[in-house]
């Protein structure tokens, strides 16, 4: 049978359109795509998109102390929880009036990760884990100013804390009136504020405080807290965090971290004191596309200096890798 004109050219080849259709080549070898990385990015969105729409929600209302018996239990079978905030339709609780700036722009990574914290209209609690440098503490204000109620910020040092109110000055709306200090050195009058920043130290604190001290906690606690941010969420003990969510109650809990790795081996204690997940960025890409420094790794060797040296000689085993 003789062919129409042309019918035994060979067609030309789209790689990126092929490996989507999952074609091969001539030796049974996949295609792949010159631009490996828009591959996987779509094939996520496309995994995302099936995820959201096969999302079924069941509602039924729980004691307020057998939460945590139950989000650790739906782990356990494979059925994590999510606890999600509708704060538009939150009437108990006033708004603050706080929005960002004009200059705070945020990167497609840092959007990324707030729309899976607000992706339904309601504000996901969980964690979002960016690298060092990324640009975490936009992310926090960004997600305050959307929820508009009352923020608590928790970080693990005084120095966290300094910063995360120039945040807030820098990013938004917010003056030194609606940001209140609570740390051992700076203790303002939270009365009228809108947004806590404080350490986890000083809210699990045991020993007795001051009167000013006291009579902060007493009004941080009698608070409705629209949206909690834990700082820094892979450093902080669990007992020290469990306390912290017993004595202060928020509709949203939003953990921020460069990593979800923990010396204690309790990072699976976030998902059910928190939330899961919700984002992660990979910082290859992140470094690729100059959003964050190339890291360059070097190792030095240097002579101890002759007290560290004689202290390395007589110590134990455990603490010669202290020294060394």
């Amino acid at each position: 049978t003789k062919l129409p004109p042309g019918a035994d050219d060979k067609p030309t080849e789209d790689p990126a359109g092929a490996a989507a259709a999952g074609a091969v080549t001539a030796d049974g070898a996949p295609v792949v795509p010159d631009d490996i990385t828009d591959f996987y990015e779509k094939i996520d969105k496309e995994e995302e998109d099936e995820d959201e729409a096969n999302l079924k929600t069941v509602s039924f209302e729980v004691a307020q102390e057998k939460i945590e018996v139950i989000q650790k239990r739906c782990i356990e079978i494979e059925h994590p929880l999510l606890a999600e905030y509708d704060f538009r339709n939150d009437t108990n609780n006033p708004d603050i009036n706080i929005d960002l700036k004009p200059a705070a722009v945020l990167r497609p990574y840092q959007e990324k990760s707030l729309r899976k914290m607000f992706g339904n209209g309601r504000a996901r609690s969980g964690v979002i884990v960016l690298p060092c440098g990324a640009g975490k503490s936009l992310v926090g204000v960004t997600a305050c100013c959307t929820v508009r109620k009352r923020a608590l910020v928790l970080c693990n040092s005084g120095v966290s804390v300094e910063q995360w109110k120039q945040q807030f000055k820098m990013w938004s709306t917010a003056d030194d009136s609606m940001i209140c200090r609570f740390t051992s050195e700076a203790k303002d009058k939270p009365m009228g504020c809108g947004i806590l920043v404080t350490t986890y130290s000083m809210i699990t604190h045991t020993q007795k405080r001051s009167w000013e001290a006291e009579q902060t906690m007493r009004w941080l606690q009698e608070q409705e807290w629209g949206i909690m941010v834990l700082d820094e969420v892979h450093t902080i003990p669990a007992k020290m965090f469990r306390r912290v969510l017993t004595i202060v109650q928020s509709h949203c809990k939003l953990g921020l971290t460069a990593t979800l790795l923990r010396e204690d081996d309790k990072i699976a204690d976030l998902n059910f004191l928190i939330g899961p997940k919700l984002y992660e960025a990979n910082w290859l890409e992140l470094q690729k596309k100059g959003y964050i420094a190339r890291v360059q790794c070097a190792e030095v060797w240097c002579p101890m200096s002759p007290e560290f040296y004689r202290e390395y000689l007589t110590t134990k085993t455990s603490k010669k890798m202290l020294l060394y």
